[in-house]
C-alpha cells in the first residue's frame, strides 16, 4: 500500500486526537483521555514544544472506510537516561485497524528511530513502555527479536545494525 510518513502540521491535531481516542476505546480507557486537539495544539507546537509527532497519510483513493486519510501516528518527545544519555520516548505507536499490515507502523518506528538517530539530538536509544496493540503486533514481534534490542523496552540506536 502507499503511504507517506512526514511530521504533523498543527493543523493535524483533530486528526492526531480522534486516533488517540481510537487508541483508548480499544485499550477499553476512554474515560481516560482528558486532553483536546486544543491542548495537542498547545503543547505540540509552540516555541519548545513538549513532544513531537509522525503522520502516516495514504492518497485518497485508499481513505478510510470512514473517509480519513490521516491513518496513524507516532507521538514521542526527548528524556535522558542515565545509563545511556539523550533518548527518545515513544509514547504511542498507532495505526487505525483497517491499515494494519501493510507496513505502516515499521514505517512509523524506522522514522522515529532513523530521524533521531541521525538528528543533531544524537539520542543513543528508543524507549517506550509498550506498543500497542501488544497481543496482534506484529511489529512488536520482531523488534523483541530485533539484534538491536536491549533489556525491556530499549533499543540501541547507536548500532549500525539496527533494523526491524
Amino acid at each position: 500500500m502507499n503511504f507517506k510518513i512526514r511530521p504533523a502540521a498543527k493543523d493535524d491535531c483533530k486528526e492526531i486526537s480522534r486516533m488517540i481516542l481510537e487508541l483508548a476505546v480499544y485499550e477499553n480507557m476512554s474515560d481516560q483521555v482528558k486532553i483536546s486537539h486544543e491542548e495537542l495544539e498547545r503543547d505540540g507546537f509552540c516555541e519548545n514544544p513538549f513532544f513531537e509527532c509522525l503522520i502516516a497519510e495514504v492518497p485518497e483513493e485508499h481513505k478510510s472506510k470512514d473517509g480519513f486519510t490521516i491513518v496513524g501516528y507516532a507521538l514521542y518527545f526527548y528524556t535522558y537516561s542515565t545509563w545511556k544519555g539523550r533518548s527518545v520516548y515513544l509514547e504511542d505507536l498507532y495505526v487505525m485497524p483497517e491499515f494494519r499490515g501493510n507496513g505502516i507502523g515499521k514505517g512509523l518506528l524506522s522514522s522515529v528511530a532513523q530521524g533521531k538517530r541521525s538528528s543533531v539530538y544524537g539520542c543513543s536509544c528508543l524507549c517506550s513502555t509498550g506498543i500497542l496493540p501488544l497481543e496482534t503486533s506484529t511489529l512488536l514481534k520482531e523488534l523483541r527479536t530485533s539484534p538491536s534490542a536491549r533489556a525491556g523496552t530499549l533499543y540501541d540506536l547507536t548500532d549500525k545494525t539496527w533494523t526491524i
